[in-house]
């Protein structure tokens, strides 16, 4: 909680003497200093300032501190309006320990009835800044559209300076304020998974700024990342579609709260903030125990690895059971095309299912492999019977996402219809009755008389919010988070309906549908700058599992370092077609990393991630065509690292996997208390994917040991203290 405010208006010199009629304040808040400069007009960020350091954190061409788009009711033309410009009253006070800055009365008259307030509470302890936004609006013919809050414009932070955004697991740009990058994503979906960045300068002392909004709801917003290379400055931004689009009069407040805090480490430290705020207030974190999470079936829990293929029983139900029996131990099988529609085409008709679809999945579980099979949770086809329009117009469009025009959301992908055209999908509303009956029917229906052990509903966790304004559903017109809240209802549902020992996953892995979801498929964490920051946060409270294996020239190598990035980041393996037994060099490395990660899946559906272990020493890069999007070529170190941990039992396991072919020497540097753990002596024991082990022995809280890591193989070291 914020322990001090300290608020001093200034004039000097250092700070950029103020003009007449202009003011200066400074908040305090730790090592954290703002400075505000109120102006002809608005108010202005002049500094953020890291007074341990000395760093300015801020550019010098700072962006104002919100950014408003509104709509004349009719009209189609945006007006926008600043922190900084348009305003002929402002004003600045302290109120507790909190300081409140209010705009009103806009120097355009026809925006009469609009006014900003925001609060920023200093907390001393986490040298952070926390913010409130509330614009209120009492026109009635304007509607407040978006709202960019917050937004900041870094200084260059050196040739070392790196920033963190959230596309799939974490992704790290190095040298961005000297190169042009750009990155956006709709939050939530896959590719922009969490509300936070972070830039910071990689050294011995580190400094930077974590930025974020802890949005308990998880609302809709864009995210954007932005460098200048001429001005040397990188861009952070959040920008809010507000509910009640088109609506005169509607107001906006920023669901929870925005924040600037002082980052002293790296993307890991980062993700510990996000975390500690996320277990306490964000509503998707699920109830966990000392097993981790009881309403997640064992099974599910305990699975170390996964085949994807699909078709008619006769074809993938041999080469599943011979995959199991390679394998040596149960697996997850991804059942695609199940049905007799193509793919893509004429959802959500998906029964009859193919002939002796049930009895294979009988067979399969009898074996030990656990069946999921695939099904689509936001789409119905518009020609869902071959080219016929047989049930969309007459039952399902009432219930489709809706434009501002009234006509629905459509979206195309490879699929063609019979006479081929591309088949175009609505999207639904999950607001709505048929939608969530629908869902709800199919999925029970597979679990049920189809016995399956699982149903992987796709896109709900990968596609972003879609802004309906069908009033007719009931939800609030666009922005907001009342479809985040629509699916956490229908799944709600679907899982108080489920089958003892059954389970839901969905594609990729927007957070805020952890809770209704027992596990995630990452398929695409595929980019070459990716760290487990999503593992780091969420480990231990969803199953992350999958990477989408491709061909190539270098698939091999690839295959490595997929599986083995998969196993330090804690994932259940693989995701692949079970025809890899067929691939005896790729297969055998495959099972090693299975057979290595089983006597410890404990530590990742109980456990949490730990900071991964930093190999020390010239060690070398491997790149591989991933072939995510055509060529796509990724470079990671040849050992891979990673740390999990059961803080209540006392228990840590390092992972390493050399994917290259050469072996690697190396000096394994740990600290036990910059791990969090209070100890002088820890228990080490090695083990390798074979079985071997050594005894247990004795080091120091502190070591420093030289290892060496084999090509082609993974080890662990257990600790306990």
């Amino acid at each position: 909680m914020p322990r001090l405010l300290a608020l001093l208006i200034v004039s000097q010199s250092g700070l950029g003497a103020p003009a007449a009629g202009e003011q200066l304040t400074r908040v305090a808040a730790g090592d954290l200093q703002l400075t505000l400069r109120s102006i002809a007009g608005g108010l202005r960020i002049d500094h953020l300032l890291d007074t341990q350091s000395g760093q300015e954190l801020l550019a010098t061409n700072p962006l104002p501190l919100f950014s408003l788009t509104l709509r004349q009711t009719g009209s189609t033309n945006p007006v926008s309006l600043t922190a900084d410009a348009g305003w002929s009253q402002c004003r600045i006070q302290p109120h507790g320990a909190r300081l409140e800055l209010r705009w009103s009365r806009p120097l355009d008259k026809a925006l009469a009835g609009l006014s900003v307030t925001a609060t920023v509470s200093p907390d001393t302890d986490a040298s952070a800044l926390r913010w409130k936004l509330r614009v209120e609006n009492t026109s009635t013919n304007w509607s407040v559209w978006r709202v960019v809050f917050p937004q900041v414009a870094l200084a260059d932070l050196g040739s070392n300076g790196v920033v963190l955004f959230p596309r799939g697991p974490g992704d790290l740009q190095r040298g961005v304020w000297h190169r042009s990058f750009n990155y956006s994503g709709t939050y939530p979906n896959g590719w922009c998974s969490m509300q936070f960045m972070a830039a910071y300068r990689e050294s011995e002392k580190p400094v930077g700024l974590y930025v974020a909004t802890h949005d308990p709801w998880g609302s809709i917003k864009d995210l954007a990342l932005k460098s200048d290379p001429a001005a040397h400055t990188v861009r952070l931004s959040f920008d809010h579609p507000a509910p009640g689009l088109g609506l005169a009069g509607n107001d906006f407040a920023l669901p929870g709260e925005a924040v600037w805090q002082l980052l002293r480490g790296d993307w890991f430290d980062a993700a510990m903030i996000y975390k500690r705020w996320a277990r306490r207030e964000a509503k998707w974190w699920p109830r966990l125990g000392r097993d981790g999470r009881a309403d997640t079936p064992r099974w599910m829990r305990n699975l170390n690895a996964w085949a994807m293929t699909g078709g008619a029983p006769d074809t993938c139900v041999p080469a599943v059971k011979q995959f199991r029996d390679f394998l040596g131990m149960p697996l997850g099988f991804h059942w695609h095309n199940w049905h007799q529609i193509p793919f893509d085409n004429d959802y959500p008709h998906y029964f009859p299912a193919k002939a002796g679809f049930a009895q294979g999945v009988a067979d399969l579980k009898s074996a030990g492999v656990f069946v999921m099979p695939y099904i689509n949770g936001r789409l119905w086809d518009t020609h869902d019977r071959g080219a016929e329009d047989y049930q969309f117009s007459w039952l399902a469009l009432a219930a489709a996402t809706k434009q501002g025009d009234g006509s629905p959301y459509l979206e195309t992908y490879n699929s063609k219809e019979t006479n081929g055209e591309p088949v175009r999908l609505g999207v639904m509303c999950p607001a709505t009755p048929l939608w969530q009956n629908t869902v709800s029917n199919i999925v029970l229906r597979l679990l049920r008389e189809c016995g399956t052990s699982a149903v992987y509903i796709d896109q709900v966790a990968a596609a972003s919010p879609t802004l309906c304004q069908d009033p007719a559903h009931g939800h609030p017109l666009g922005g907001g988070h009342w479809w985040n809240e629509s699916y956490w209802k229908m799944l709600a549902a679907i899982r108080r309906a489920m089958p003892p020992g059954t389970a839901l996953t969905t594609e990729c892995n927007a957070e805020p549908f952890i809770r209704c979801f027992d596990g995630y498929l990452t398929w695409h964490w595929q980019f070459p700058g990716q760290v487990p920051a999503f593992p780091a946060i969420y480990g231990g409270t969803i199953q992350m599992f999958g990477r989408a294996y491709r061909g190539g020239d270098t698939k091999d190598l690839a295959l490595r370092m997929k599986a083995g990035q998969q196993l330090v980041f804690g994932e259940q393996l693989g995701w692949l077609d079970p025809g890899l037994v067929k691939e005896p060099e790729n297969a055998e490395f495959f099972r090693q990393m299975v057979r290595l990660r089983a006597p410890f899946s404990r530590y990742f559906f109980a456990g949490e991630m730990a900071r991964p272990p930093r190999l020390v020493g010239p060690v070398p890069t491997v790149r591989a065509d991933w072939q995510w999007s055509g060529e796509w070529w990724v470079t990671t170190d040849a050992v891979l690292t990673g740390a999990w941990q059961l803080p209540r039992e006392k228990r840590m396991v390092l992972l390493f996997v050399n994917v290259g072919d050469e072996s690697v020497s190396g000096r394994v540097h740990f600290n036990a208390a910059a791990n969090g753990i209070r100890a002088s002596v820890l228990h080490v024991q090695r083990s390798t994917a074979g079985g071997n082990k050594t005894e247990w022995e004795k080091e120091s809280a502190v070591f420093d040991r030289t290892a060496t890591f084999p090509p082609r193989q993974a080890k662990a070291w257990e600790l306990k203290w």
